[in-house]
C-alpha cells in the first residue's frame, strides 16, 4: 500500500507507520492410523474455539494462519457474527509489539458483550438525564468520595489512553479504557449512585451532582473509544446530543463536555484531554481501594458461608475506638449498604458473636458475618450431610490402614498419603462439630 500509494501519486501516503506482530490462528488436527494429519473443519472446531475443551484425541497448536489448516479467520465473517466495532476494538486489544499475536473468536466475543455493556450503561444514563440541566455545573461543596474518586481516575484515564495512542500502544488504549469503564465505572460508581438517583437517599444537590458527573463521564468515554468503536460510540454521541441543551457553564468538567456536544458528530469532536490536573488524587484512591478491600472481604465472607447475594446479613466490625481505618469504613458506610446487602453495620464489638459466624480481617478491622436465622436450619442440613460422608471416609481409610497386608505390599507413598487424608479428615470433622455445636445455640 505504501509503495503502490507513493508510485500512483509522488508523495507518501502516510507519514508513520504501524507495523504489528504476525496474527496466529489455532490448528485443530487428529493423526490417522498412518500417521498422517487430518485438520478439523471451521464447523467441527467451532466449540473448541469458543473455549470447549477438545477430547484427547484432538490436538492443536498456534500456526501462521492458513486455508489448509483451517485456522483463517474471515473479518467479513468476524463482522457477519460479532459487529464491526466488537471486531476492531478486538483487534486493537491485541496489537501489541510483540513478533506473534495469537488471536481466537473468543476475544470477538468478550468484545460483542462489552459493546452491548456500552449500549445498555449509556441508555441508563440517558434514562437519569430528562429534564436535567447542566448550566449550574458540579457543586464541590457536596462531592462525595465515589464523586472525587471518578473524577480523579477519569483525568488519570485521558492521561494514559492519550499517552498509548501517541507511542502506538494501541493494546494499551483498549485494555485500560475497557477496564475503566466495565471494573470501575459500571462496576462501582454507577452502583454507588444508583440509590440516591431513584430517589432512595442523598440530597437534591447530591443528585444533580451525579447527574453531572455521569453526563461529563460518558461524553468522554464516548469520544475515548470512538477510534476503537466507532459506530456505536456515533450513535450514542448523536443520542446524547438530543438530551442535552446546549449551553455554557463555569464549571471545566460541564464546558468541556458541552463544548464537545456542539461538534456534529463525534468523529470530529475534540479528542479528550485532561480537564484538571489538581483533582488526581491519589489519597482519594488509596482510600477508595482500603474500602473496596472491605467490601472483597465481605463478599468472600458470604460466599464461603452460602449466602445468596439477595439475603441481607448483619456486619460487626472490631477494632479499637480510635482505630482510623474504622473511622473510615464509618464514613463511607452507605458505600458498603449500596454494594452489598448489608442490614445492621455494629461497630467496635470485642465479644465475639454468639452463635455460627465467620470472619475475615482487613489490615486493623476484623469483619464478623453471623449466619442469618432462616439459614440455619440450611446449614445444619449441609454440615450433617458432609459429616456422614466424611466419617464413612475414614472408616474406609482406617480398615485399609489397619490391614497388615495392605500397608506392608502397598508403596510407602500410597500409605502415607492415606495417613495424611485421615489426618485432614480427622481435622475436619472436629471443625464440622464445632460448627454444628455453634449453629445449636
Amino acid at each position: 500500500m505504501l509503495l503502490m500509494g507513493e508510485y500512483a501519486t509522488n508523495t507518501l501516503p502516510f507519514p508513520e507507520t504501524f507495523i504489528h506482530g504476525l496474527i496466529y490462528g489455532k490448528s485443530y488436527w487428529r493423526y490417522h492410523k498412518d500417521g498422517s494429519i487430518a485438520y478439523l473443519s471451521a464447523k467441527e472446531k467451532l466449540s473448541y474455539d469458543l473455549g470447549e475443551k477438545p477430547p484427547a484425541d484432538v490436538h492443536s497448536k498456534w500456526e501462521k494462519m492458513s486455508k489448509s489448516k483451517g485456522n483463517v479467520i474471515d473479518p467479513l465473517e468476524i463482522i457477519d457474527s460479532y459487529g464491526t466495532d466488537a471486531m476492531r476494538i478486538a483487534l486493537c486489544s491485541v496489537a501489541t509489539h510483540a513478533r506473534q499475536i495469537d488471536l481466537d473468536l473468543r476475544r470477538f466475543e468478550e468484545y460483542k458483550n462489552f459493546i452491548n455493556k456500552i449500549w445498555n450503561g449509556a441508555r441508563f444514563i440517558f434514562m437519569h438525564l430528562e429534564d436535567f440541566s447542566p448550566q449550574n455545573g458540579i457543586d464541590r461543596a457536596h462531592l462525595t468520595l465515589e464523586d472525587q474518586w471518578i473524577l480523579s481516575r477519569l483525568n488519570q484515564v485521558i492521561a494514559s489512553i492519550n499517552s498509548h495512542l501517541t507511542s502506538y500502544s494501541f493494546d494499551r488504549a483498549a485494555i485500560d479504557t475497557y477496564r475503566f469503564f466495565w471494573d470501575e465505572f459500571c462496576a462501582y460508581y454507577l452502583e454507588l449512585v444508583k440509590p440516591i438517583l431513584f430517589g432512595k437517599a442523598g440530597t437534591p444537590q447530591e443528585k444533580h451532582n451525579k447527574q453531572c458527573i455521569l453526563l461529563v463521564v460518558l461524553s468522554n468515554l464516548l469520544r475515548l473509544f470512538h477510534p476503537m468503536i466507532p459506530f456505536v460510540t456515533e450513535e450514542l454521541f448523536h443520542q446524547l446530543k438530543e438530551k442535552i441543551p446546549s449551553g455554557t457553564c463555569q464549571d471545566p468538567y460541564l464546558a468541556e463536555t458541552l463544548k464537545a456536544l456542539k461538534a456534529p458528530a463525534c468523529i470530529i469532536a475534540p479528542y479528550p484531554t485532561v480537564i484538571a490536573e489538581e483533582d488526581i488524587n491519589l489519597e482519594i484512591e488509596q482510600t477508595f481501594s482500603f474500602i473496596n478491600e472491605v467490601l472483597h472481604a465481605i463478599r468472600n465472607i458470604r460466599a464461603e458461608m452460602g449466602i445468596a447475594p439477595g439475603v441481607t446479613t448483619n456486619l460487626i466490625i472490631q477494632a479499637t475506638k480510635d482505630d482510623p481505618n474504622l473511622a473510615l469504613v464509618q464514613k463511607n458506610e452507605g458505600m458498603l449498604k449500596a454494594l452489598v446487602r448489608l442490614d445492621q453495620i455494629t461497630y467496635g464489638a470485642k465479644k465475639a458473636p454468639e452463635g455460627f459466624s465467620a470472619s475475615h480481617i482487613v489490615k486493623t478491622l476484623t469483619l464478623i458475618i453471623p449466619l442469618p436465622e432462616e439459614m440455619r436450619e440450611k446449614e445444619h442440613m449441609r454440615l450433617k450431610k458432609q459429616q456422614e460422608k466424611l466419617i464413612q471416609q475414614q472408616q474406609q481409610s482406617r480398615a485399609k490402614l489397619g490391614n497388615e497386608n495392605f500397608v506392608q505390599k502397598a508403596p510407602q507413598e500410597v500409605v502415607e498419603n492415606l495417613r495424611t487424608q485421615l489426618s485432614q479428615m480427622e481435622k475436619q470433622l472436629a471443625d464440622i462439630s464445632q460448627k454444628l455445636e455453634l449453629l445449636q445455640k
